[in-house]
């Protein structure tokens, strides 16, 4: 690994580790609202539905930017070619290589932020379905993360120094 790729991937784990912060203060903003059902659904406020957009936007960004940059990052560290994998094949790999817990987990993460792309007003009972996933997901990709800051120290990657500063609880 490149001293340039080694420092990206020290920017990638820096700056998915801020927006996981902001993910993580949505989350504890957004509890209260948490189950929510078809009635409550429907009595949101616009400043609710505005921080709900926010979590689904936090979230589907922590898992693009686990997904697309640190899983490329760690890929390069240990010379695999990610070129022609699919983004199952990249958390197979990862799962592997024991960055993350599971490729199964992760898979089922990364579903969840797709359909979010796909998100009809008249659709009112798969939008509940999907929002109430949203609490559950976003633990494991708190969880999901950790896991990778924890191999990349391991492996020297990161230093200890920073560590500390990437995880949360």
């Amino acid at each position: 690994m490149s001293d340039s790729e080694l420092l990206m991937l020290k920017k990638n784990f820096s700056a998915c580790s801020e927006r996981l912060g902001s993910l993580i203060f949505s989350m504890e903003k957004m509890a209260y609202l948490f189950p929510l059902s078809l009635d409550r659904l429907g009595d949101i406020t616009e400043e609710q539905k505005e921080s709900i957009d926010a979590y689904i936007f936090r979230y589907t960004q922590c898992v693009s930017m686990m997904q697309d940059h640190i899983f490329k990052g760690i890929a390069i560290a240990e010379q695999e070619d990610l070129s022609d994998k699919s983004n199952r094949d990249k958390s197979l790999l990862m799962e592997k290589l024991g960055a993350i817990e599971s490729a199964d987990s992760f898979g089922s993460a990364t579903v969840l932020r797709n359909k979010f792309a796909h998100v009809y007003p008249e659709e009112s009972k798969e939008q509940l379905e999907k929002l109430n996933l949203l609490p559950v997901k976003s633990e494991f990709v708190v969880d999901a993360f950790n896991h990778l800051v924890f191999y990349a120290v391991k492996k020297g990657l990161i230093e200890e120094d920073i560590f500390s500063r990437l995880l949360y609880k």
